[in-house]
């Protein structure tokens, strides 16, 4: 039983000059993107990223250079006053480890590639003999590392990514969230033998029902062996702009919602400091959730199956539903601004990718032919039976006897407060009802959820659609909210739509993208191309934001297809596996392509990159 948003007890970690973990505050974080052995422009990205907020800042360490430059980094930024902890990130090299450790706060290593190489994607078979002699090889390197770090009071960040399993551990759990974990625990596991607590986790993912599956397994495998290290959350490669906040606010939100999370990075192939204002929003907006204790709500962990209701429930994609009431009179504007396609021959509309499933109209009546697969809704008070919409009611309304309702197809508004013995037995007994959940409670998605879980374990099987009111007075907080809160719905398959709506709203159209894009994150719905893309760091050796940009344009309209741009090797292939093509940087000025995990052109000339990309795709 989960007691949402109470933080999960983890152990208390010293980072620097910083706690973490335990009653201290989530702590935020971002990485540099500049090469680190210039050390003028690491120390300068490195202020910028403190000034927007960020509360450690994370290098990568590519060569004996890069780990000599944290020196002069960290002296550097205390010479001008800033006393952030200094973060190295190593792969590869576990010696550039043992280096970095005696200069930075934190390092983070890799457990996919500390000591073992990372997979190569063909099968490798371990006899049980060879695997143990691996775990002792992993055990004497490692354990000489944390000698270091305890000299040091060096902290440590076992950082495991989806996209970097090795091959031993491939062989006998594959590219699975079983074998993020066992990759993970067996490091936990010599940091405890060894006493050394300094230690921070994450499990990151650009599948963002990987990346929570492993997180929450993770947690799990630690209660059991009675550990409780600190959990550094994060959506690795999640990309840019609207979909890369959704992304990221979806994984980070939906754990959060779970009470996990010391400390946060949000991944965007942009500028490090622009990640900073999006961490501390999801950090603050779940403080202020934290607060509202008066009414805790237990969470089992619950699978759910729905009947099927027209295009809603059973085993539909989840629906869009949106708001049009306040618009006034329904005209052919008003439906070409919401994603509607006016077919002028014969004076019909057709679906978009992103026009909405279901539209509320309130009073008003839509006086156009709608597509078969759009659904018209209209206030039960006022609906009439032959027009072509369908009633809302709400649970007190749906309950009086008698009313006007439609024989196939009823929506009925109710919450947590409404189950008793009746709402029950009507749920059973109407197979017209489609439930609209809604909660005025101020964490409302802690209500709803413990909505659906009483529907579950009450044996009700009808479709649900989640309906959420934000009150966020920016757009890019409207954005970050709604895929904080409504996202777990729909990577835990308990909703089968999504009804957003922002008391301050500016454009109708904005809340149906973002609807979309939420469904899209949590791999429930696919309506347009995906990019997984990421931050970029010193192994970048191309201009990361626009090549995701240059590609972007030209692929947007691929609806389906899944493209990787990837700034080195660390990952790519890996995060690749679950992409259709990937644009991985090889080098100075080089870049290799990828269809799905096959290499396709090794090391070709960055500036006809693109193209070739593109080239490769239409060759298909």
């Amino acid at each position: 039983m989960t007691q949402v948003n109470k933080r999960i007890k983890t152990g208390q970690v010293q980072i620097g000059n910083i706690l973490m973990g335990n009653s201290n505050p989530v702590r935020v974080q971002s990485m540099a993107n500049t090469s680190t052995s210039d050390v003028e422009a690491s120390v300068n990205q490195a202020i910028e990223i403190i000034k927007a907020g960020g509360e450690l800042v994370r290098f990568t360490v590519i060569n004996s250079s890069d780990a000599e430059a944290l020196k002069q980094i960290k002296n550097g930024l205390v010479a001008k006053g800033y006393h952030t902890p200094v973060v190295a990130d190593v792969h590869f090299n576990a010696g550039l480890a043992d280096i970095a450790a005696r200069y930075v706060d934190k390092v983070r290593i890799n457990p996919g590639n500390y000591v073992d190489k990372r997979a190569t994607f063909t099968q490798v078979n371990f006899t049980n003999d060879e695997y143990k002699e691996e775990l002792a090889r992993l055990r004497e390197r490692f354990v000489s590392f944390l000698s270091i770090c305890r000299e040091h009071n060096t902290a440590i960040r076992i950082g495991t990514n989806h996209g970097s399993l090795s091959d031993r551990i491939m062989s006998r759990y594959g590219d699975t969230p079983d074998g993020m974990v066992e990759a993970t625990m067996e490091f936990l596991r010599i940091c405890k033998s060894e006493s050394f607590t300094n230690v921070v986790v994450s499990m990151k993912s650009s599948n963002t029902r990987v990346m929570v599956a492993a997180y929450r397994l993770l947690v799990d495998k630690m209660s059991a062996e009675n550990m409780y290290f600190c959990l550094h959350l994060g959506v690795t490669e999640a990309g840019s702009a609207e979909d890369g906040r959704i992304k990221s606010a979806v994984g980070i939100g939906t754990l959060m919602h779970d009470g996990m999370g010391d400390t946060i990075r949000v991944s965007l192939t942009e500028h490090p400091a622009k990640e900073i204002p999006v961490a501390k929003h999801l950090v603050n907006y779940f403080y202020k959730k934290a607060n509202y204790d008066e009414q805790n709500f237990a969470i089992k962990s619950i699978t759910r199956e729905t009947a099927k209701n027209q295009i809603i429930g059973g085993d539909r994609v989840p629906v869009v539903m949106v708001d049009i009431s306040d618009i006034g009179e329904i005209n052919a504007t008003v439906l070409e601004s919401i994603g509607f396609e006016r077919n002028e021959e014969t004076q019909s509309f057709v679906r978009g990718d992103l026009t909405p499933d279901i539209i509320y109209t309130g009073e008003n009546i839509c006086p156009y032919r709608i597509p078969e697969q759009t659904i018209v809704v209209m206030d039960g008070r006022y609906w009439e039976e032959g027009s072509n919409a369908y009633p809302l009611f709400s649970w007190q309304e749906y309950a009086l006897d008698p009313i006007k309702k439609s024989s196939k197809l009823n929506f009925v508004q109710g919450g947590y407060n409404d189950i008793s013995e009746e709402f029950i037995e009507l749920l059973k007994n109407d197979t017209t009802v489609v439930l609209i959940a809604y909660s005025m409670h101020p964490n409302h998605t802690a209500e709803i959820r413990a909505f659906i879980n009483e529907l579950s374990q009450n044996g009700i099987t009808t479709p649900v659609i989640v309906q959420q009111i934000f009150k966020s007075l920016s757009e890019e907080n409207f954005i970050i909210e709604s895929a904080a809160d409504a996202g777990i719905f729909f990577i835990d398959s308990l909703a089968d739509g999504i009804w957003l709506k922002h008391v301050f709203k500016k454009d109708t159209k904005q809340i149906i993208d973002t609807s979309f894009a939420i469904l899209q994150a949590a791999r429930s719905r696919t309506s347009k191309t995906e990019y997984i893309s990421c931050p970029g760091c010193g192994r970048t050796l191309f201009d990361l934001e626009q090549t995701l940009a240059d590609i972007k344009l030209k692929t947007n309209h691929l609806k389906g297809l899944k493209i990787a741009v990837m700034g080195c090797i660390v990952n790519g292939p890996g995060e690749m596996a679950d992409a259709d093509y990937g644009y991985v940087g090889a080098g100075a000025g080089q870049v290799s392509l990828y269809k799905g995990k096959e290499l396709i052109k090794r090391n070709i000339d960055a500036a006809n990159a693109v193209d070739e990309l593109l080239a490769l795709i239409e060759d298909k």
